[in-house]
């Protein structure tokens, strides 16, 4: 009976084998099967003029991504034609807004690609669309139209496309259902492919096969649009196979176990679903530096926390002593550094093989595109790699020549206007929500004898990264210069022109006010290159002056509005911490304030309710500020702005209207205050500012003493994209000044 049991368990093994065999047989066949014909039903359309037929869309296979970020497709279609094409015919697909407008056109020269014969002629191509984030909808409808000399024909309607984006949780059960099925398989068919070496190469061959076609034909794509992908670009395809395959087997030599290939496809689905939550929350993926700012995090719970580490050791101690996981430990940190190795030998073998995949800049958010051109696999290794590698941080295209070193222009100086200049980065700060929060947006009692001016500008991010809207205010050099997740904290020479270096040149003395911890972001190393003579950070601040989670900025601008022994005028620089995320818990133990509607969920309610205190609190703490000020006799200028809107989770979904543009993400409010009768003209000096970088420029010719306004020109944002005519050349001088060599192109 236990033979019986035994045999009948082996046939099972022998026939799960035999599946994973076929499996990888039709992995290697895909691209030339073209199966999308059969899986995707199509009805063939008939284009006539008069009684004519002149053409026969006979075939249309499509594979798209969608969402409010914008849109790629890839199409196959295949044509029969009455007669050859000319040089001047084109076969014509229109993309359509829900409001009817057109989003995108693509209009191809298929002469030099048919076939012809005695019944006419065929044409059969790959062809893709991108629609740019400014033209983003969340449905399409797709038209199609021969455009052909002599035939007037009518524009056909092809396929409606609804949006088709990224969905977190759906992607949490599927990559671990792929990790589960790897797990449950290779525990299954253990007995046999440990029988010799060759069993356990085949072991990752197969399970490493298996990961491609579950991640590349289930997690990311439908089945139908993954066998479109498998002959869009066969090279890519191969190479997809051959990288999966080679790093589950690499991980599984590197740990000395076959379940060390299961490391492989986990850290692809850790890898994903930071990229995507990334996405989520910022609206770009990962690269730059995140593997450091994770590791910077750490440091900081670290030090805040001295004890975790050694608990920390204990706990893994007594887990290795007690289950012997020393080896496990080993062999897991063995198989995530072969991980690293193959995603940077992936990306430069597709490199050399492939040529290098050249992105679109004018409009940045890019990575639709990336991920159907390349898949999910190669698209993760080329984020890592970009993440790890070295050279220079930027990605605008920018002329050796002009980064020669040479003098930077710095601004003539002059006696200082104001006895006090105080600019004021509130966290978080936003006052235009559209819907969801019913209570107005809070608004200011100004003082007798001030003057306000205000506006709407752009920060360059949302919902996070503090750090870019400071460094842009600081320097006045836009972000957009740089690769994506680049903190330029980081790679800062040890002086900078900035606000604060000119302002110390024009006789102000200069203080830099962040409640936080100081080696965040690199602080303690770029504040100083700033030229900020004082520095006060979280440890200035005692516990009673915390409201919430963090300092409250009633506390921090008390403490801005401290005597001081100094009798020089002062400029300075306040970040806050009060509205920083996250808002979904009670953080004032039941004291917020009212201001989401009232039909929401209690859980959106909360999350609400707790921003818009933060928000109250932040108009109030400006307030108090201006009426201190105006009691004074000090000539002054306060510049307030927020650094970016809040990450309100999915309570933050149609908080800005139920089709917002994709530039209304990174609207932020500009507030500038004088004495009435001041020399400043705020019109004049701040009316055509658009962006943080803008407000840097102008901020710094004041500090030396110069009522210059801005002018209209073209401007370049790390996401919305560069304006045509955008020209970095006059840049150029302070970029060199600013950045370390070994980072310049």
């Amino acid at each position: 009976m236990r033979s019986l049991f035994a045999t009948h368990h082996a046939d099972r093994r022998r026939l799960l084998l035999h599946l994973l065999w076929g499996l990888l047989l039709f992995a290697l066949l895909l691209p030339w099967l073209r199966l999308d014909a059969v899986l995707n039903r199509f009805e063939p359309i008939d284009f006539h003029s008069g009684t004519l037929q002149v053409a026969r869309l006979e075939q249309a296979s499509l594979l798209y991504k969608s969402d409010e970020r914008g849109m790629y497709v890839v199409l196959h279609h295949k044509w029969r034609l009455a007669e050859p094409l000319l040089d001047a015919d084109r076969l014509t697909f229109i993309l359509r807004r829900e409001d009817g407008g057109e989003a995108g056109r693509l209009a191809i020269d298929a002469s030099k690609h048919q076939r012809c014969g005695d019944k006419g002629c065929r044409v059969q191509l790959n062809s893709t669309m991108r629609v740019p984030d400014d033209a983003a909808s969340r449905e399409y409808s797709l038209w199609v139209k021969p455009q052909i000399q002599g035939a007037p024909l009518p524009t056909r309607f092809l396929q409606l496309l609804p949006a088709r984006g990224f969905s977190l949780p759906q992607m949490l059960l599927t990559l671990g259902a792929i990790v589960l099925i790897n797990a449950l398989l290779l525990h299954l068919l253990a007995p046999l492919f440990r029988l010799r070496r060759r069993s356990r190469v085949a072991a990752s061959l197969l399970l490493g096969n298996l990961t491609f076609l579950l991640l590349h034909g289930f997690a990311f794509f439908r089945f139908g649009e993954f066998t479109l992908w498998s002959g869009f670009r066969v090279e890519h395809y191969y190479l997809a196979w051959g990288t999966m395959v080679i790093g589950w087997g690499l991980c599984a030599l590197a740990g000395f176990h076959l379940y060390m290939g299961l490391a492989f496809t986990l850290l692809m689905g850790l890898g994903l679903l930071a990229n995507f939550t990334k996405i989520a929350i910022y609206g770009v993926p990962l690269g730059g530096n995140d593997l450091g700012n994770l590791l910077g995090l750490l440091q900081i719970l670290r030090e805040e926390y001295p004890w975790a580490p050694w608990a920390l050791a204990l706990v893994l101690a007594f887990a290795c002593w007690r289950f012997a996981l020393s080896r496990w430990l080993l062999r897991g940190a063995a198989a995530t550094l072969a991980f690293f190795a193959l995603c940077v030998f992936a990306t430069q073998a597709g490199n050399r093989l492939l040529g290098p995949n050249v992105r679109y800049f004018q409009h940045s958010v890019t990575y639709h595109r990336d991920l159907i051109r390349a898949g999910p696999g190669l698209y993760l290794f080329n984020l890592v790699d970009d993440m790890v590698s070295q050279g220079s941080i930027f990605r605008y295209p920018l002329l050796s020549t002009g980064l020669a070193p040479k003098r930077v222009h710095t601004p003539d100086i002059h006696p200082p206007l104001w006895d006090r200049v105080i600019v004021l980065q509130y966290e978080s700060l936003w006052l235009g929500w559209q819907g969801k929060i019913c209570a107005k947006a809070p608004d200011l009692t100004l003082p007798a004898g001030l003057q306000q001016w205000r506006k709407t500008i752009h920060s360059p991010t949302t919902g996070g990264m503090t750090v870019l809207a400071e460094f842009e205010m600081n320097t006045g050099l836009p972000v957009g210069l740089l690769k994506q997740g680049i903190v330029p904290y980081y790679y800062l020479q040890p002086s900078v022109p900035s606000l604060a270096n000119t302002a110390r040149a024009s006789g102000y003395q200069t203080l830099f006010v962040h409640p936080y911890v100081e080696k965040f972001w690199g602080r303690d190393q770029a504040i100083p290159a700033l030229g900020y003579q004082t520095r006060w950070f979280d440890r200035e601040f005692t516990t009673l002056a915390h409201k919430g989670l963090y300092v409250s900025d009633d506390a921090m601008v008390s403490r801005l509005l401290a005597p001081s022994a100094e009798l020089a005028p002062q400029f300075a620089y306040g970040v806050t911490m009060q509205g920083h995320g996250p808002f979904d818990g009670p953080r004032y133990q039941g004291a917020e304030l009212d201001g989401a509607c009232p039909d929401l969920p209690a859980g959106e309610r909360q999350t609400l309710n707790t921003y818009y205190t933060g928000v109250v609190d932040a108009m109030a703490s400006l307030q108090k500020l201006l009426e201190a000020l105006a009691a004074g006799d000090e000539r002054f200028l306060v510049i307030a702005f927020g650094d970016h809107q809040p990450f309100l989770m999915g309570a933050g979904d149609g908080i800005l209207g139920s089709q917002p543009s994709r530039a209304a993400r990174y609207e932020i409010p500009l507030m500038v205050f004088t004495r009435e009768g001041d020399a400043l003209d705020p019109v004049a000096t701040f009316g055509e500012v658009r962006q943080l970088y803008q407000l840097g420029q102008i901020t710094r010719s004041l500090l030396a003493g110069k009522l210059e306004g801005a002018t209209p020109e073209p401007l370049l944002h790390p996401v919305l994209g560069e304006e045509p005519g955008f020209d970095p050349t006059p840049l150029l001088p302070q970029i060199r000044a600013t950045f370390r060599s070994e980072v310049l192109p």
